[in-house]
Protein backbone atom coordinates (compact mmCIF):
# COMPACT_ATOMS: atom_id res chain seq x y z
CA UNK A 1 0.00 0.00 0.00
CA UNK A 2 1.71 3.43 -1.28
CA UNK A 3 0.72 6.72 0.03
CA UNK A 4 1.20 10.08 -1.95
CA UNK A 5 0.93 13.69 0.28
CA UNK A 6 0.05 16.09 -2.20
CA UNK A 7 0.47 20.23 -1.00
CA UNK A 8 -1.00 22.63 -3.05
CA UNK A 9 0.26 26.06 -2.58
CA UNK A 10 -0.29 29.47 -3.28
CA UNK A 11 1.55 32.35 -1.67
CA UNK A 12 2.27 30.15 1.30
CA UNK A 13 5.23 31.46 1.92
CA UNK A 14 4.99 32.33 6.03
CA UNK A 15 3.76 28.67 6.84
CA UNK A 16 4.91 25.98 3.93
CA UNK A 17 8.45 24.99 5.25
CA UNK A 18 6.05 23.63 8.38
CA UNK A 19 4.08 21.84 6.17
CA UNK A 20 6.87 20.66 4.54
CA UNK A 21 8.60 19.45 7.25
CA UNK A 22 5.41 17.96 9.41
CA UNK A 23 5.74 15.31 6.20
CA UNK A 24 9.00 14.98 6.32
CA UNK A 25 9.12 14.52 9.63
CA UNK A 26 7.01 11.33 9.72
CA UNK A 27 6.84 8.27 11.69
CA UNK A 28 6.04 6.22 8.09
CA UNK A 29 7.39 8.28 5.29
CA UNK A 30 4.73 8.54 2.65
CA UNK A 31 6.26 7.07 -0.82
CA UNK A 32 5.91 10.44 -2.70
CA UNK A 33 5.98 13.91 -1.42
CA UNK A 34 4.51 16.65 -3.93
CA UNK A 35 4.07 19.91 -3.76
CA UNK A 36 1.90 21.96 -6.84
CA UNK A 37 2.42 25.84 -6.93
CA UNK A 38 -0.30 27.38 -8.62
CA UNK A 39 1.58 30.07 -9.63
CA UNK A 40 2.44 32.13 -6.47
CA UNK A 41 4.12 35.63 -6.90
CA UNK A 42 5.74 35.48 -3.34
CA UNK A 43 8.77 33.00 -2.49
CA UNK A 44 6.66 29.46 -2.27
CA UNK A 45 8.08 28.16 -4.41
CA UNK A 46 12.16 29.08 -3.95
CA UNK A 47 11.49 27.78 -0.43
CA UNK A 48 9.68 24.59 -1.61
CA UNK A 49 12.50 23.90 -4.04
CA UNK A 50 14.79 23.90 -1.16
CA UNK A 51 13.61 20.33 -0.54
CA UNK A 52 13.86 19.15 -3.95
CA UNK A 53 15.75 16.62 -3.29
CA UNK A 54 13.20 15.02 -0.89
CA UNK A 55 9.80 16.70 -2.46
CA UNK A 56 8.54 16.94 -6.27
CA UNK A 57 7.84 19.99 -7.03
CA UNK A 58 5.32 21.50 -10.13
CA UNK A 59 4.90 24.66 -10.71
CA UNK A 60 1.45 26.49 -12.48
CA UNK A 61 3.04 28.67 -14.36
CA UNK A 62 -0.67 30.04 -15.58
CA UNK A 63 -1.74 29.65 -12.39
CA UNK A 64 -3.65 30.86 -10.03
CA UNK A 65 -6.25 28.37 -11.73
CA UNK A 66 -8.46 29.28 -7.51
CA UNK A 67 -8.24 27.17 -4.71
CA UNK A 68 -10.18 24.10 -5.53
CA UNK A 69 -8.74 23.49 -8.79
CA UNK A 70 -5.08 23.49 -7.31
CA UNK A 71 -6.26 20.80 -4.93
CA UNK A 72 -7.84 18.77 -8.31
CA UNK A 73 -3.95 19.88 -9.83
CA UNK A 74 -2.03 18.57 -6.85
CA UNK A 75 -4.57 15.14 -6.73
CA UNK A 76 -3.79 14.34 -10.22
CA UNK A 77 -0.51 14.43 -10.07
CA UNK A 78 0.09 11.85 -7.28
CA UNK A 79 0.69 8.17 -8.07
CA UNK A 80 0.15 6.47 -4.74
CA UNK A 81 -2.31 4.39 -4.11
CA UNK A 82 -3.74 6.50 -1.28
CA UNK A 83 -3.48 10.14 -1.58
CA UNK A 84 -3.29 12.34 1.46
CA UNK A 85 -3.97 16.51 0.64
CA UNK A 86 -2.01 18.85 3.43
CA UNK A 87 -3.01 22.52 2.79
CA UNK A 88 0.23 24.84 2.50
CA UNK A 89 -0.61 26.21 6.15
CA UNK A 90 -1.77 23.17 8.20
CA UNK A 91 0.43 20.60 9.80
CA UNK A 92 0.10 16.61 10.52
CA UNK A 93 1.47 15.00 13.59
CA UNK A 94 4.49 12.73 13.17
CA UNK A 95 2.43 9.17 13.74
CA UNK A 96 -0.61 10.62 11.33
CA UNK A 97 0.34 8.72 8.54
CA UNK A 98 1.77 5.42 9.74
CA UNK A 99 -1.20 5.09 12.32
CA UNK A 100 -3.29 5.79 9.40
CA UNK A 101 -1.94 3.22 6.65
CA UNK A 102 -1.83 0.64 9.67
CA UNK A 103 -6.13 1.26 9.91
CA UNK A 104 -6.66 1.05 6.26
CA UNK A 105 -4.44 -1.79 5.85
CA UNK A 106 -6.59 -4.01 8.68
CA UNK A 107 -9.98 -2.61 6.83
CA UNK A 108 -8.66 -2.90 2.81
CA UNK A 109 -12.18 -1.86 1.78
CA UNK A 110 -12.52 1.30 3.19
CA UNK A 111 -11.87 4.02 0.50
CA UNK A 112 -11.63 6.90 2.80
CA UNK A 113 -9.58 8.11 6.74
CA UNK A 114 -9.57 10.75 8.97
CA UNK A 115 -8.64 12.10 12.37
CA UNK A 116 -9.41 14.87 14.55
CA UNK A 117 -7.48 17.86 14.80
CA UNK A 118 -6.45 20.69 16.88
CA UNK A 119 -6.80 24.13 15.93
CA UNK A 120 -3.91 26.26 15.92
CA UNK A 121 -2.85 30.07 15.73
CA UNK A 122 -0.49 31.83 13.37
CA UNK A 123 2.62 31.34 16.08
CA UNK A 124 1.57 27.14 16.07
CA UNK A 125 -0.30 27.92 19.60
CA UNK A 126 -3.45 25.44 20.10
CA UNK A 127 -5.88 27.47 20.58
CA UNK A 128 -9.05 24.61 20.14
CA UNK A 129 -9.39 21.50 18.60
CA UNK A 130 -12.16 19.53 16.27
CA UNK A 131 -13.31 17.21 18.91
CA UNK A 132 -12.81 16.37 22.43
CA UNK A 133 -9.50 14.49 23.10
CA UNK A 134 -10.27 10.57 24.32
CA UNK A 135 -6.98 9.95 25.57
CA UNK A 136 -5.88 6.73 23.80
CA UNK A 137 -6.47 6.30 20.21
CA UNK A 138 -9.54 5.18 18.94
CA UNK A 139 -11.19 4.14 15.74
CA UNK A 140 -14.41 3.75 14.62
CA UNK A 141 -16.03 3.26 10.98
CA UNK A 142 -18.61 4.76 9.58
CA UNK A 143 -20.97 4.04 7.29
CA UNK A 144 -21.61 6.36 5.15
CA UNK A 145 -24.68 8.56 6.43
CA UNK A 146 -22.92 8.01 9.91
CA UNK A 147 -20.34 9.79 8.20
CA UNK A 148 -22.25 12.37 7.44
CA UNK A 149 -23.79 12.57 10.30
CA UNK A 150 -20.93 12.70 12.14
CA UNK A 151 -19.23 15.61 9.96
CA UNK A 152 -22.26 17.85 10.57
CA UNK A 153 -23.42 17.13 13.95
CA UNK A 154 -19.91 16.07 16.04
CA UNK A 155 -17.05 18.44 16.52
CA UNK A 156 -16.02 22.56 16.54
CA UNK A 157 -17.82 23.25 14.02
CA UNK A 158 -16.65 19.92 12.48
CA UNK A 159 -15.57 16.04 13.97
CA UNK A 160 -12.48 17.04 11.54
CA UNK A 161 -11.25 19.74 8.94
CA UNK A 162 -9.22 18.95 6.11
CA UNK A 163 -5.35 18.20 7.50
CA UNK A 164 -5.34 14.64 8.54
CA UNK A 165 -7.35 12.74 5.63
CA UNK A 166 -6.29 9.64 3.39
CA UNK A 167 -8.41 9.06 0.68
CA UNK A 168 -8.35 6.01 -1.85
CA UNK A 169 -7.34 7.08 -5.13
CA UNK A 170 -10.46 5.32 -6.73
CA UNK A 171 -12.74 7.64 -4.93
CA UNK A 172 -11.05 10.49 -6.38
CA UNK A 173 -12.21 8.20 -9.63
CA UNK A 174 -15.82 8.94 -8.77
CA UNK A 175 -15.98 12.15 -6.80
CA UNK A 176 -13.52 15.47 -6.82
CA UNK A 177 -13.68 18.73 -5.31
CA UNK A 178 -16.09 21.06 -6.75
CA UNK A 179 -15.67 24.29 -7.50
CA UNK A 180 -19.33 25.21 -7.80
CA UNK A 181 -19.25 24.27 -4.07
CA UNK A 182 -17.41 27.40 -3.60
CA UNK A 183 -15.72 28.15 -0.20
CA UNK A 184 -16.83 25.21 1.83
CA UNK A 185 -15.73 22.61 -1.78
CA UNK A 186 -13.93 20.26 1.50
CA UNK A 187 -16.96 19.93 3.43
CA UNK A 188 -19.06 19.30 -0.04
CA UNK A 189 -16.33 16.28 -1.03
CA UNK A 190 -16.84 14.60 2.82
CA UNK A 191 -20.48 14.49 2.07
CA UNK A 192 -20.15 12.72 -1.09
CA UNK A 193 -17.23 10.33 0.11
CA UNK A 194 -20.27 8.23 1.72
CA UNK A 195 -21.52 7.31 -1.27
CA UNK A 196 -18.77 5.84 -2.70
CA UNK A 197 -17.01 3.95 0.74
CA UNK A 198 -17.47 3.50 4.41
CA UNK A 199 -14.36 5.93 6.66
CA UNK A 200 -12.51 4.72 9.36
CA UNK A 201 -11.88 7.95 12.00
CA UNK A 202 -9.29 8.23 14.37
CA UNK A 203 -10.37 10.13 17.35
CA UNK A 204 -7.24 11.40 18.34
CA UNK A 205 -6.06 14.89 16.75
CA UNK A 206 -2.85 13.86 14.66
CA UNK A 207 -3.29 16.86 12.50
CA UNK A 208 -3.37 20.82 13.18
CA UNK A 209 -5.78 23.30 11.36
CA UNK A 210 -3.82 26.77 11.16
CA UNK A 211 -6.23 29.44 12.09
CA UNK A 212 -4.74 33.00 10.86
CA UNK A 213 -5.88 36.23 8.52
CA UNK A 214 -4.32 35.70 5.68
CA UNK A 215 -6.10 32.08 4.92
CA UNK A 216 -8.77 31.75 2.46
CA UNK A 217 -11.67 32.68 4.92
CA UNK A 218 -9.36 34.72 7.63
CA UNK A 219 -8.71 36.91 4.64
CA UNK A 220 -12.53 38.09 3.90
CA UNK A 221 -14.48 40.72 5.59
CA UNK A 222 -17.56 39.23 7.43
CA UNK A 223 -20.15 40.87 5.25
CA UNK A 224 -18.25 39.19 2.15
CA UNK A 225 -18.05 35.72 3.87
CA UNK A 226 -21.34 35.52 5.18
CA UNK A 227 -22.74 36.41 1.50
CA UNK A 228 -20.73 33.36 0.09
CA UNK A 229 -21.70 30.96 2.56
CA UNK A 230 -25.65 31.87 1.47
CA UNK A 231 -24.71 30.80 -1.82
CA UNK A 232 -22.79 27.66 -1.06
CA UNK A 233 -25.59 26.43 0.83
CA UNK A 234 -28.06 27.42 -1.23
CA UNK A 235 -25.76 25.26 -3.13
CA UNK A 236 -25.72 22.02 -1.07
CA UNK A 237 -29.90 22.50 -0.11
CA UNK A 238 -30.69 22.17 -4.23
CA UNK A 239 -27.57 19.39 -4.65
CA UNK A 240 -29.16 17.36 -2.36
CA UNK A 241 -33.02 17.72 -2.52
CA UNK A 242 -34.82 14.41 -2.48
CA UNK A 243 -31.42 12.63 -2.66
CA UNK A 244 -31.83 8.93 -1.38
CA UNK A 245 -28.71 8.67 0.08
CA UNK A 246 -29.28 11.53 3.05
CA UNK A 247 -32.25 12.05 5.41
CA UNK A 248 -34.15 14.75 6.42
CA UNK A 249 -31.94 15.29 9.25
CA UNK A 250 -29.15 15.66 7.24
CA UNK A 251 -30.69 17.65 4.61
CA UNK A 252 -31.94 20.06 7.01
CA UNK A 253 -28.40 20.81 8.30
CA UNK A 254 -28.07 22.74 4.70
CA UNK A 255 -31.38 24.48 5.17
CA UNK A 256 -30.67 25.74 8.66
CA UNK A 257 -27.11 26.68 7.70
CA UNK A 258 -28.31 28.67 4.46
CA UNK A 259 -31.12 30.41 6.59
CA UNK A 260 -28.30 31.16 8.84
CA UNK A 261 -25.96 33.07 6.69
CA UNK A 262 -28.72 34.51 4.62
CA UNK A 263 -30.54 36.26 7.70
CA UNK A 264 -26.74 37.74 8.34
CA UNK A 265 -26.09 38.63 5.40
CA UNK A 266 -29.21 40.58 5.55
CA UNK A 267 -27.96 41.96 8.72
CA UNK A 268 -24.99 43.53 7.08
CA UNK A 269 -27.81 44.88 3.97
CA UNK A 270 -29.43 46.77 6.96
CA UNK A 271 -26.67 47.91 9.35
CA UNK A 272 -24.85 49.62 6.18
CA UNK A 273 -27.97 50.64 4.68
CA UNK A 274 -27.27 48.66 1.37
CA UNK A 275 -30.24 48.01 -0.64
CA UNK A 276 -28.10 45.82 -2.97
CA UNK A 277 -27.13 43.79 -0.31
CA UNK A 278 -30.83 43.56 1.10
CA UNK A 279 -31.71 42.73 -1.89
CA UNK A 280 -29.18 39.54 -2.34
CA UNK A 281 -30.22 38.49 1.18
CA UNK A 282 -33.84 38.76 0.43
CA UNK A 283 -33.60 36.41 -2.69
CA UNK A 284 -31.27 33.69 -0.58
CA UNK A 285 -33.87 33.63 2.02
CA UNK A 286 -36.88 33.15 -0.27
CA UNK A 287 -34.78 30.81 -2.10
CA UNK A 288 -34.67 28.13 0.57
CA UNK A 289 -38.13 28.90 1.01
CA UNK A 290 -38.66 27.73 -2.50
CA UNK A 291 -36.59 24.24 -3.08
Amino acid sequence: MTISVVIPAYNGARFIDQAILSVLNQERRPDEIIVCDDGSSDATLSICRRYADQVSVWSNRTGPSGFVNGWNTAICRAKGEYISILHQDDLLSPAFIRLGMEALEREPSVGHLFCTCQYIDEEGVVVGSSYPDVGELRVVNYNGLGYVRAYQQQGSPHIHRCPGVITHRRIFEQCRYEPLAGHIADDDFFYRVGMYTDVLGLLQPLAAFRVHPGSVTGSMEDSTLAGQLMDDYLYQCRQWKGHSFLDAEAYGYFVRNAFKYARRYIGFGVKRGNLKMLARGVRGWMQVHTL
